[in-house]
């Protein structure tokens, strides 16, 4: 295959991509998952071992009862035996938490002691107490609950829908922690009890969590266990995240899967587009062109994209992939449709580009309806309509935005104080996380803007919390009282989290002057921006406790394309994130179809999780970080918890 130039002839390859042709041929930057041998039995046991029990017929339901009679429940346990009592305080905090009201089903059943309880008792406590502390947005706690053994060991003698009650609260709450292994493993204990009506809802929700899961830790659990389900699901969540440019070998592990798992649950709905490799294969392009800009004010961005795209193209080639022949063009060469309609000219058949917002918003308004071929723009514009077969993908801050609320109203927050930067693009940013919070009925108790020029980061803090006023009373109650009063400022008590979107040193700035201003102890929530790309301990110390959002590429030191160019291009630390959107501009060219057929379907970038929304757009879930001790610290997404490895 070769590269060529918008003139026809070829390119002079740059020192970097030869450098690059000769290291990856050298040897392969990574393996296929190997395939787990199902192993020999005369009756091949597919299934978790449900322990189903029969629901007895006068089992209590708390849907069934009105609140009248749970509290006449509840005066009528005042005068019975203890054993008695128990059952009826059971049923109405049952009724209560129906309600809604936490705080009386937790007063209600306060003085229960589990070890005095029967098993099913027990269980039953465990689950209302943990309810509760769901409610109150104390996950661990209730998973504290939930995992007593003496609750664990109940749970394998209960009905069915107590079994199933309970492994549904806590697959969502070790969901909410960030243990996807965990809450997979509970959706799939719990799926042969299921009805098959409920089942492909259940499913979703076992294929979304073992999306979240490095491959890494897939492979590493799929010899934890024994039971046939389990291991199953590992192994295809592992080959869907596998291979991301290179189809070919991902159909060969996804049709050896098939015949290994004749019987497995998702053997005949394969989830994720798996189903729909086959017509990529058929109908990818043989043709690319690829429209960057490598002169003017933003050629840097542009190399740095062409760089990361040809990283991706040498290494899916390295593997014995197919990749097309890629032709190049300058943006800044032409007119915008000019240069798109010699691109059409020249028989490509997809193309990749353009990065200028103002080359892509002309392309738009010349194809009010149809692109001509699929054309994949390395940016996003404005609008609520597009053209059929554009797709927009960009690293675009407002999709953090939306991100972090998406991540605090999990957390069980409710109240969010905004800080950003003055000017257009703080605005933007706020705009599009407010917008996103509010959808959640989550509120936004202040929101305030800072000015680096004007270095004002302190009195704009000290506003926004209040403690000015607190500072005001202070001074009223020594003019009425004439002495000095032992007093310590308060903020304000109404925040539960703060979003900031700031740049590295206007965070190092603000978040010591968060603490000197007794606001040390709020969550703070930021987007990537605050976070250079590399380990600067020294400096980031002062950013402790910030947890952030930024693309795996950041965080992923050893990965074989990173090295490659950081080696190969000595200012490559400037570029990181445009290398990574290079190299996933590459793998969603082949990917874009079954992005569009299939609402599970994910492409496993270094840009992030991607998806495809309703307006073609590319949606990007990054991965979360702390910073502790001045290192960026990834959260750890998908690390089962003590009890993973046993059988279930």
């Amino acid at each position: 295959m070769t590269a060529q130039t918008n003139n026809g002839q070829s390119m002079k390859t740059s020192t970097f991509i030869l450098i690059l042709i000769a290291t990856l041929l050298a040897s392969c930057s990574s393996a296929p998952v190997t395939q787990t041998k199902p192993r020999p039995s005369n009756v091949e046991k597919y299934t978790a071992k449900p322990r189903p029990v029969s629901t007895p017929s006068g089992e209590f339901n708390p849907a069934t009862v009105d609140i009248a009679t749970a509290e006449q429940w509840l005066t009528d346990a005042k005068s019975l035996d203890p054993d008695e009592s128990t059952e009826l305080l059971l049923q109405a905090a049952e009724v209560l938490l129906r309600e809604g009201e936490l705080a009386r089903a937790d007063d209600v059943t306060g003085e229960l002691i589990t070890p005095e309880l029967t098993a099913d008792q027990a269980l039953r406590l465990a689950i209302i107490r943990a309810r509760v502390h769901r409610g109150h947005a104390e996950f661990a706690q209730a998973l504290a609950q939930l995992s007593e053994p003496l609750v664990e060991r109940a749970v394998l003698e209960a009905p069915v829908r107590r079994q199933m009650q309970y492994s549904q609260l806590r697959a969502s709450l070790y969901e909410i922690e960030g243990d996807h292994l965990s809450a997979a493993r509970e959706r799939i204990f719990i799926d042969p009890l299921l009805t098959s009506s409920q089942q492909p809802a259940n499913r979703e929700s076992i294929w979304a969590s073992l999306m979240q899961i490095p491959t890494t830790v897939l492979v590493k659990n799929i010899n934890s266990t024994s039971n046939r389900d389990y291991i199953g699901w590992l192994e295809l969540a592992s080959i869907a995240k596998d291979n991301q440019n290179n189809i070919d070998a991902q159909v060969k592990q996804r049709d050896a899967w098939l015949r290994n798992w004749p019987q497995h649950p998702a053997h005949n709905a394969l989830p994720g587009g798996l189903d729909k490799l086959n017509d990529l294969i058929v109908e990818r392009a043989d043709q690319v062109a690829l429209i960057l800009p490598v002169t003017g004010r933003l050629a840097a961005y542009g190399k740095a994209i062409r760089d990361g795209f040809f990283a991706a193209y040498y290494e899916t080639l390295n593997e014995g992939g197919n990749v097309p022949q890629i032709n190049q063009y300058d943006s800044n060469s032409t007119d915008i449709n000019t240069l798109y309609q010699q691109v059409l000219d020249s028989g490509n058949k997809l193309v990749i580009g353009p990065l200028e917002k103002e080359n892509l918003s002309a392309l738009v308004a010349s194809h009010p309806s149809t692109m001509n071929v699929p054309t994949l723009a390395l940016n996003r514009i404005d609008g609520d309509r597009f053209p059929k077969g554009l797709y927009q993908f960009g690293l675009n801050p407002e999709d953090e935005a939306e991100q972090i609320a998406d991540i605090a109203i999990s957390k069980g927050y409710s109240r969010a104080l905004i800080l950003t930067p003055e000017g257009t693009w703080g605005q933007k940013v706020a705009a599009a996380f407010a917008q996103r919070w509010q959808s959640l009925n989550g509120r936004i108790v202040a929101s305030q803007t800072f000015d680096a020029s004007k270095n004002n980061y302190s009195q704009r803090i000290k506003s926004t919390l209040q403690i000015d006023k607190s500072q005001q009373r202070l001074q009223r109650l020594q003019q009425i009282i004439g002495i000095h009063p032992n007093y310590e400022p308060y903020r304000r008590s109404d925040v539960d989290f703060i979003f900031l979107l700031a740049r590295p040193n206007e965070g190092r700035a603000i978040k010591p002057l968060l603490a000197y201003h007794y606001a040390g102890d709020i969550p703070v929530y930021a987007t990537s921006h605050i976070y250079r790309g590399s380990n600067s301990p020294s400096k980031d110390r002062d950013i402790n406790g910030v947890r952030f959002i930024d693309i795996p590429w950041i965080f992923d030191e050893k990965s074989a394309i990173r090295q490659e160019i950081n080696t190969g291009i000595p200012s490559s630390p400037a570029y990181q994130r445009m290398y990574a959107l290079g190299v996933d501009s590459f793998r969603l060219h082949l990917r874009l179809k079954q992005l569009r057929n299939g609402a599970s379907a994910r492409v496993f970038g270094e840009t992030g999780t991607l998806t495809l929304n309703a307006l073609g757009q590319i949606e990007r879930e990054l991965a979360l970080a702390e910073i502790q001790d001045g290192i960026a610290v990834v959260n750890p997404m998908g690390i089962a918890s003590k009890d993973a490895e046993n059988d279930f």
